[in-house]
């Protein structure tokens, strides 16, 4: 039997809401409206959220007026942001390397680092070609990276946070041109060890992927507000594409 990518176990696990649960869901609401704004999708827009997650942002489009899809590979994820299907909301599990809805959106975002996750290059590829097919032609995509060369100088690390009563350990490197982040904790008396991997992505991988996903870039950000992009000081990269 084939075992499990590392996303498959760990996305699917309750620890790892506990540990990620000081999201700040206000930073990513302002995010999604300074990011519109730029866009200037009209109020009949279709959008698609890869690699959604329980759905807090599709949720917040939606409130918006837009009609929105997400995709999560994570059925529990999917499960719990069902409960807030309605008309312009739909969630469904999905494989973001595989076809979705051909031709069928405005939008495409992908958001938090959602990316890179794979073991190789030809699976990125897949997930960009993927994400260009179901666009329109013109439609917009969006990548919400972070910074691979401000994270690098920040490696190794290693540190400890609590959270709901378990002390949870990370130690994080660089290994292979990936950011590989361990996760150690305790609870009720049963030990536990996770561990993301994540590609070291640059501005560079991005637009290869693009010139051969009939997608072009079109602009270049450092962070949430949009400054320009900075490789060694931004913290994120967030990449505007089109669909030639």
């Amino acid at each position: 039997m084939k075992q499990k990518e590392w996303f498959e176990t760990w996305f699917d696990s309750p620890y790892y809401h506990i540990l990620y649960q000081q999201h700040d869901h206000q930073e990513a609401e302002r995010m999604i409206e300074t990011l519109f704004k730029y866009l200037e999708l009209p109020a009949s827009a279709k959008i698609l959220d890869v690699a959604c997650g329980r759905g807090r942002h599709s949720i917040y489009m939606a409130e918006k007026g837009y009609t929105v899809a997400g995709i999560d590979l994570s059925w529990k994820n999917i499960q719990y942001a069902q409960r807030y299907e309605q008309d312009n909301l739909s969630f469904f599990v999905h494989d973001m390397r595989k076809p979705f809805y051909i031709n069928y959106f405005d939008a495409v975002l992908n958001l938090f680092t959602s990316f890179g996750y794979f073991s190789c290059e030809k699976d990125n590829l897949k997930a960009m070609r993927s994400i260009s097919d179901s666009l329109q032609k013109k439609g917009r995509v969006i990548i919400d990276f972070f910074n691979a060369k401000t994270i690098a100088n920040k490696l190794p690390y290693s540190g400890q946070i609590s959270h709901d009563g378990i002390m949870f350990y990370i130690v994080k490197a660089m290994e292979d041109g990936t950011i590989r982040k361990k996760i150690y904790f305790q609870d009720l008396g049963k030990e536990y060890e996770f561990e993301e991997r994540v590609q070291a992505l640059q501005l560079a991988d991005f637009a290869k992927y693009f010139a051969n996903s009939g997608l072009v870039v079109k602009d270049v950000f450092g962070d949430y507000q949009l400054n320009s992009f900075d490789e060694s000081l931004s913290e994120r990269l967030i990449i505007i594409g089109e669909k030639i």
